[in-house]
């Protein structure tokens, strides 16, 4: 485990997975700790897919892959690359056992860096390979919330997701294992989305994608507040257990999960997949603000 620490922010991050296992500020908890009731994550570095390949495979030039939920990092030891008191970097860099999985040679690199109240969350991701190579990447951070055990389910109304200005989105919605996506429809316009466990009973994840969701806070019941400034992702998905669990995920995504009948198994032909061309380098980074 490591943690870094600027006086202000303390956050923990573990290289198996290289992902954060906790935020503090002024000995605060803000990211969720795992149960075994709900959910035993609290984050995941998602690449070069994200969720569930439908059947569990993917096709390359014909060639089938299989890979597992969330992709590669999420099942691996990240190297260390550097680290300072504020900030570390972890990377995966490929290898025959990768190339199994993910025909493609790449250096993937996960930067937390603490600025005065803000956490920053970068990642990027190198072209090795002497062709295009295609991905999705994205984040899963859970932060807490308070609630009230009800008999059957946790009750975590009042707490609710308020975005910088009412925006119209669409959503990807879901079949109804909440594992594949069966199409994209309008979701509103909107300002906020407030939280309940029928919420997610409702729609299992929500992906949604429009413009303009740049900057949103969670709004704690109790008066705390989270805010993210996600730099326009493609998709925002947001995400609880729909019974137990005092916690939501709010998760900045270039991409979107399999549908549940896709439309190709090709990678470059999956729907919102990112390409990148040899030599080049993408970034993406989203900041929790506390």
């Amino acid at each position: 485990m490591i943690t870094i620490n600027n006086g202000v922010l303390e956050v923990s991050v573990n290289e198996k997975g290289g992902s954060m296992t906790s935020i503090k500020k002024a000995g605060f908890e803000y990211q969720w700790q795992g149960s075994e009731e709900s959910w035993t994550g609290q984050d995941v570095v998602i690449f070069p897919f994200i969720a569930r390949l439908k059947d569990g495979f993917y096709t390359v030039d014909g060639k089938e892959y299989s890979m597992k939920n969330h992709g590669l990092p999420r099942y691996a030891t990240l190297d260390v690359e550097g680290k300072k008191q504020d900030e570390v970097t972890l990377s995966l860099t490929w290898s025959e056992e990768t190339l199994k999985q993910y025909p493609y040679k790449f250096k993937l690199f996960v930067n937390y860096k603490l600025i005065d109240d803000e956490l920053k969350v970068s990642y990027k991701v190198v072209n090795l390979d002497d062709k295009t190579i295609y991905f999705g990447i994205g984040g899963h951070p859970a932060f807490n919330l308070p609630l009230d055990r009800k008999d059957g389910y946790d009750d975590i109304s009042g707490n609710y997701i308020e975005f910088e200005n009412e925006v119209t989105l669409d959503n990807y919605f879901e079949e109804e294992t909440g594992s594949y996506l069966t199409h994209k429809g309008t979701f509103g316009t909107v300002k906020r989305i407030d939280l309940s466990k029928d919420l997610f009973k409702k729609y299992h994840t929500m992906n949604l994608t429009g413009d303009k969701m740049d900057k949103v806070t969670l709004h704690r019941r109790d008066g705390i507040e989270v805010k993210m400034r996600l730099n326009n992702p493609k998709v925002l998905a947001i995400w609880s257990k729909p019974t137990y669990g005092s916690y939501v995920c709010i998760e900045p995504w270039q991409g979107i999960p399999d549908f549940d009948n896709p439309p190709s198994r090709e990678l470059k032909d999956k729907e919102l997949i990112n390409s990148l061309e040899k030599g080049n380098e993408f970034v993406f980074s989203y900041s929790i603000i506390l």
